[in-house]
């Protein structure tokens, strides 16, 4: 399962994302989903969970 993620942009404002990782996260890579206007939606969240659970 993933979970929202804030960072920083370049022009040093603060934006949000959408992180997934793997049960086993340290042997593998995460997937940062970057949000639209209208945020990270369940079916974007549910694409990126299953991409991690796969490696």
């Amino acid at each position: 399962m993933g979970t929202t993620i804030t960072f920083q942009r370049p022009d040093g404002q603060a934006a949000s994302g959408y992180l997934a990782e793997p049960a086993n996260a340290a042997e593998a890579p995460g997937i940062v989903v970057i949000q639209e206007w209208w945020g990270v939606n369940a079916q974007i969240r549910g694409v990126a969970n299953r991409l991690a659970q796969a490696g």
